[in-house]
């Protein structure tokens, strides 16, 4: 039997992170926060990340800013099989969900099924596509389908992280991508997530929205 999920954090971990607490340290964003937002940049490829307090607020923000800079009634396809927090930000953001039939090989996304819904009347205008259990959706196909018909491609790579698709790293193909380090993960920092993006101004919507608006974690020098 190969089991589903084991420890990521084992008592060597848990005494090392008693130690470091004895130092007083700063708890919240501090050098830490971002030594570990550069070094998963650089590994998974992408530009820039930004360190969340969970994979679930991770997709909200994706969304959220998307709405910012595309305004109202945006429609949203995303695969029926996903975690209840890739449906749920959709609906709290007043967008429309598109369910997206999955296949039985990586179950992912149909793609035959992603292409009628691309070319029907009700034309999504993003796909958040999730990578479940390691597995890797077909992104060239998927890619090729967004950039054809302009919809916004999202990564969810929460269960998925480290998962490549022809030496490429998920969560380097969307505009954004979402990972969680939640417990139970591949990466763990006991509760916390990432979102990653090429994007500078992305980037600083996502600053701002993690802070509730405020802009002072933003580059000084612009």
């Amino acid at each position: 039997m190969i089991p589903l999920v084991k420890d990521t954090i084992d008592s060597k971990d848990i005494d090392q992170l008693i130690e470091w607490l004895k130092t007083y340290p700063k708890l919240t964003k501090g050098d830490n926060t971002l030594k570990l937002e550069e070094t998963f940049t650089k590994w998974i490829g992408t530009k820039y990340s930004i360190f969340v307090n969970s994979g679930s607020s991770a997709n909200l923000l994706m969304l959220y800013a998307l709405k910012y800079l595309k305004g109202n009634n945006l429609k949203v396809a995303v695969p029926s099989l996903c975690w209840a927090t890739d449906l749920s930000p959709i609906m709290q953001l007043d967008m429309t969900p598109i369910l997206v039939d999955c296949n039985l090989n990586d179950l992912s996304v149909d793609v035959k099924h992603l292409e009628t819904i691309f070319t029907s009347e009700n034309k999504p205008d993003i796909l958040l596509l999730v990578a479940v259990l390691g597995l890797s959706p077909n992104m060239d196909i998927i890619k090729k389908l967004c950039d054809e018909y302009d919809v916004i491609l999202l990564e969810d790579v929460c269960e998925s992280q480290g998962t490549m698709f022809n030496n490429q790293k998920l969560g380097s193909f969307g505009l954004m991508s979402s990972f969680s380090t939640y417990f139970g993960h591949t990466m763990s920092t006991i509760e916390g997530g990432f979102i990653t993006t090429n994007d500078k101004s992305l980037y600083d919507i996502l600053i701002q929205l993690r802070s509730h608006g405020w802009d002072r974690d933003l580059d000084k020098n612009k």
